[in-house]
């Protein structure tokens, strides 16, 4: 990639003027001391942007065009480029963008991937939409990976990873531009093909992301938290870390689909939260075909009111945003995923998608006069 220029403001500057926002009165009122005889408030539940159904969700996640691993995309950060690449997905309606980031790429210069963070925060919401941040990934490719926390990480010493936590989500606990907090991209116990997963080790990846959900909260984070698990078991072994329940589903076709949305409401049921679809959509090497199967997906997953985050957003480096680099989970095995090509145009077959949507996000609806 090319050189790219230097953010008009200096690492420094933009952190000193994040830590200078004033807390919010009701998160400020929420840290003081509780009145005699007066229950305290539990810290532990989330009072903004809590939701009984998410059916008006709409997003993608995005993977940096530039960055072929997840360090990549920190470490070679642009102002103006991320911008860019983020704006054609209001072509699309899109109210919410999927954040990747990982412990991996802030280590190495913590200052600095911050202050990229918090940016690419501030950039979303100049385009009018909300962040959910994930803050882990556990998906791993066995060719082209694109990085992320391993297993072997979790048998290790994990207390910097809650280092990471605290730098990113401290400055934006009370913001209302982050929708929930996605504490880790699918999570691999309780998935049918984790054949490594022994119960201690499931016991052990359940754990450490408990230290981080605890973190969170420790933080002062009053948005909900959700993990970015996929279906059956794999989403039940982590229910009770969630606020919001979350699966990701490929089926192929509509009857697969539907099968997957009704296992989703079974569980949803089961355990009493609302739930959400924050990664989803086979690729496919034809266009068309890729843009009948996202309007089915725009359909089934709206009205099942689960809402939809498309994987991914630009054709970029990244393993599945590349034709010559797919992976296994699309049409005909086919796993090429963007929605929007190189020269920033969205690929033929996609029209569908850029109709006004039938749902609106809670925080753009008109509230009456009384």
């Amino acid at each position: 990639m090319s050189d790219r220029n230097a953010s008009s403001l200096s690492r420094r500057d933009m952190l000193t003027a994040l830590a200078a926002i004033p807390v919010t009165a009701a998160l400020a009122k929420a840290q003081s001391p509780a009145p005699a005889k007066t229950p305290p408030t539990d810290s532990t539940l989330p009072n903004l942007h809590v939701y009984d159904s998410y059916g008006w969700l709409r997003g993608f996640s995005v993977v940096p065009s530039w960055g072929a691993r997840i360090e990549d995309a920190w470490w070679s950060y642009e102002p103006a480029q991320m911008r860019a690449e983020i704006a054609p997905a209001r072509a699309m309606h899109a109210n919410c963008i999927r954040l990747w980031i990982e412990f991996t790429a802030w280590m190495a210069a913590p200052e600095q991937v911050t202050a990229h963070f918090l940016d690419a925060v501030a950039a979303i919401d100049e385009a009018g939409m909300k962040t959910m941040p994930c803050l882990f990934n556990r998906w791993h490719d066995a060719r082209y990976d694109y990085g992320g926390t391993y297993l072997d990480n979790l048998l290790r010493d994990t207390r910097p990873h809650l280092d990471y936590v605290r730098a990113l989500v401290t400055p934006l606990a009370g913001d209302d531009r982050i929708l929930i907090w996605d504490l880790c991209n699918e999570p691999q116990a309780g998935a049918t093909w984790a054949k490594e997963m022994t119960a201690e080790l499931v016991q052990k990846e359940h754990a450490w992301l408990q230290k981080v959900r605890d973190t969170v909260r420790e933080c002062g984070a009053r948005q909900p938290i959700t993990v970015g698990t996929m279906a059956g078991a794999n989403i039940e072994t982590f229910a009770d870390l969630c606020d919001v329940l979350c699966g990701h589903p490929y089926a192929h076709d509509r009857t697969g689909l539907e099968q997957r949305i009704a296992e989703f409401k079974g569980l949803q049921q089961k355990y009493h939260k609302p739930f959400l679809v924050n990664e989803c959509m086979p690729g496919a090497e034809d266009d068309r075909e890729r843009g009948a199967v996202a309007a089915m997906y725009d359909e089934l997953l709206s009205a099942a009111g689960f809402g939809w985050m498309g994987w991914a957003l630009r054709e970029g480096k990244a393993i599945s945003t590349r034709r010559d680099r797919v992976d296994g989970n699309g049409l005909k095995s086919f796993g090429f995923h963007p929605f929007v090509l190189k020269d920033g145009q969205l690929r033929q077959g996609l029209e569908a998608l850029t109709a006004a949507p039938h749902m609106t996000p809670p925080w753009l609806v008109a509230v009456p006069d009384r």
